[in-house]
C-alpha cells in the first residue's frame, strides 16, 4: 500500500506542469485572472464532489478557524499565478528545476522543524544527487 502512495507526488509532478503549460496557454486567450477563477470554480466543484460523495468526508467549525488555515489558499494562489508566468518567461524546465530546487530545500527544513525527522546524509546527498540531475538537464 505504501507503494501506491509514492506514486501520488509522481502524478502530482506531471499535473504540475501541465496545469501551469496549459494555464499559460488560457492565459494568452483569456488572461491570467480568468485562467485563475476557472481554475477555482473547478476545484471547488470537484472538492464538492469528493465530500458530497462520502470519499473523503469532513466536518469544518468555522469558530475554529486560525488565521494559518489561510495559507494553503494563498499558497495554492501563488502557485497557480506564478507557474504559467515563469513558464512563459523561462520555460517549463527552468521553472520546475527552481521550483524543486526550493521544494527540496524548503521541504528538508520542514521535515527537521515541524515533522521532527532529522536530516541524515543520506537525504542531503540524494537530495543533492536530484539537484544535480536537473541542474544537468537544463545544460545546452
Amino acid at each position: 500500500m505504501k507503494n501506491l502512495f509514492l506514486l501520488l507526488p509522481f502524478v502530482v509532478g506531471i499535473c504540475s506542469v501541465l496545469q501551469g503549460g496549459v494555464n499559460k496557454r488560457i492565459a494568452a486567450d483569456w488572461g491570467l485572472s480568468w485562467a485563475i477563477m476557472w481554475n477555482s470554480i473547478l476545484v471547488i466543484i470537484l472538492a464538492g464532489i469528493v465530500l458530497w460523495g462520502g470519499w473523503y468526508p469532513g466536518k469544518i467549525n468555522l469558530a475554529a478557524v486560525k488565521w494559518w488555515h489561510f495559507l494553503p489558499g494563498i499558497f495554492g494562489f501563488i502557485i497557480i499565478f506564478c507557474i504559467p508566468i515563469s513558464i512563459s518567461k523561462i520555460g517549463a524546465l527552468n521553472s520546475f528545476l527552481i521550483l524543486v530546487t526550493s521544494q527540496l530545500i524548503v521541504s528538508g527544513l520542514w521535515d527537521r522543524f515541524a515533522e521532527g525527522i532529522s536530516i541524515s546524509w543520506t537525504r542531503i546527498a540524494g537530495a543533492s544527487l536530484a539537484l544535480v540531475g536537473a541542474w544537468l538537464a537544463t545544460r545546452q
